[in-house]
């Protein structure tokens, strides 16, 4: 075999091993940044990134899912009532009175602290001091302006009043807070005149003004 022969036998040789190598260094790069379970590490730390984030949503869940349920009572008992209110009738039985089935205006009223405890001031109309009673609100009192006058008689009537909570907020550290008053309001009169004994009972809101 000639001397040239020799030297492009030596170089094919040189050429297939060299291109084994970077074929190899190749594979070994590529094998290198993949993990061994097939994801490459950045993917990894997304997924567990998730992972995380979703275990803590489940936790917090958890945790507000454990503080039901809640007992809320319609209990006045710790809440501050002192205030302006728009007080809304809704006449729910009427009998012996002219006004029966006639929609009553909203008006103002106030709870005040009165010299004796709490009031229910309602302008031109009535006050009335409260008393507790289980953590309800109740008063008793007579008005003669809350009826229509017979002719020219004033009417005077006895009036029962009942007011609760309506509506109770509850946050998540479990504070709460009124949304607004429900009431009753029984009124009944004697018979005075031409005008017969009647009798009106309305269920109520007090919102705040």
């Amino acid at each position: 075999m000639s001397g040239r022969s020799i030297r492009h036998g030596a170089r094919r040789k040189w050429a297939r091993t060299a291109v084994a190598s970077r074929v190899a260094v190749a594979l070994v790069v590529s094998l290198g940044g993949c993990s061994s379970d097939g994801g490459t590490s950045s993917e990894q730390d997304e997924l567990a990134a998730q992972t995380a984030r979703a275990d803590a949503a489940e936790a917090k869940l958890a945790e507000v899912a454990g503080q039901f349920p809640i007992t809320v009572t319609a209990s006045l008992e710790g809440y501050d009532l002192i205030g302006a209110y728009t007080l809304s009738l809704t006449e729910a039985y009427c009998a012996g009175l002219s006004t029966c089935g006639v929609r009553r205006p909203d008006v103002r009223a106030d709870i005040i602290q009165g010299a004796n405890g709490l009031e229910l001031k309602v302008p031109n109309v009535l006050t009335a001091g409260l008393f507790d009673v289980n953590g309800s609100l109740f008063a008793v009192i007579d008005s003669d302006l809350i009826l229509e006058p017979c002719g020219a008689t004033s009417r005077n009537a006895r009036v029962s009043i009942t007011i609760f909570a309506d509506g109770v907020k509850v946050e998540l550290d479990e504070t709460r807070s009124l949304t607004g008053l429900g009431a009753s309001l029984l009124v009944s009169a004697d018979a005075v005149g031409d005008c017969s004994a009647g009798v009106v009972f309305f269920a109520a809101t007090l919102t705040p003004a």
